[in-house]
């Protein structure tokens, strides 16, 4: 594995009383895509509204405070929601990447399999995610725990991922199962207003208030 160790790299200061960063955060936006809210082929993820909201108010932030910015569009096979090519596939407008903001396209769970996700990282000197987007337990799930392997810090907004209902399980269950499973396997877990609040102070946003 290529990617260095914390201690293996330079030192820069975040400023505004939080955790001391090693390395560079981005944000990763995984799969917001038109059939995640448009109710076309797919009923609209569970609450739809809020995650748009706050993964709009993550996406706002990053850009002011000029972090980088990683969206991932999952391309599906034929027939599916996310179909790629498909009128569901696009990134959803609300959420669009903006000129130079690189989109990583996957067609597995986890948005660094058999992608350039690992590369494009390393060239902008990321070594801290913060992670919204969809499925829960599925891409947004597998995600971090790859990232976590790679030897990424990964800080999933708690508040800003969904999913759909699934069998007798509902999409709250769901979260709130996810949340809890990967915060107890390494990822911390933050509100989208406290990461808003990090972004803008210049703080890591793993690190204290």
């Amino acid at each position: 594995m290529s990617w260095k160790t914390r201690a293996e790299r330079p030192h820069t200061d975040r400023v505004g009383g939080g955790q001391r960063a090693d390395v560079e955060q981005a944000l990763l936006i995984i799969d917001l895509q038109n059939a995640v809210f448009d109710g076309k082929q797919i009923p609209p993820a569970y609450a739809a509204e809020r995650l748009l909201d706050n993964a709009g108010a993550l996406l706002e932030a990053a850009r002011r405070s000029r972090v980088p910015i990683i969206h991932v569009q999952h391309c599906a096979a034929a027939g599916e929601a996310l179909e790629e090519g498909g009128p569901g596939w696009p990134i959803y407008a609300p959420v669009a990447p903006d000129a130079g903001e690189p989109v990583v396209r996957k067609r597995f769970a986890s948005a660094f399999e058999a992608t350039e996700l690992h590369a494009v990282l390393q060239k902008l000197g990321v070594g801290s995610l913060i992670v919204t987007g969809i499925q829960s337990e599925h891409c947004v799930a597998a995600t971090c725990r790859a990232a976590l392997e790679l030897g990424y810090s990964v800080c999933l907004a708690e508040d800003a991922h969904s999913t759909w209902p699934t069998g007798d399980r509902s999409a709250e269950e769901i979260v709130a199962e996810q949340n809890h499973t990967l915060n107890a396997g390494g990822v911390a877990l933050r509100h989208t207003e406290d990461l808003i609040r990090a972004l803008s102070d210049g703080r890591a946003a793993d690190g204290g208030a």
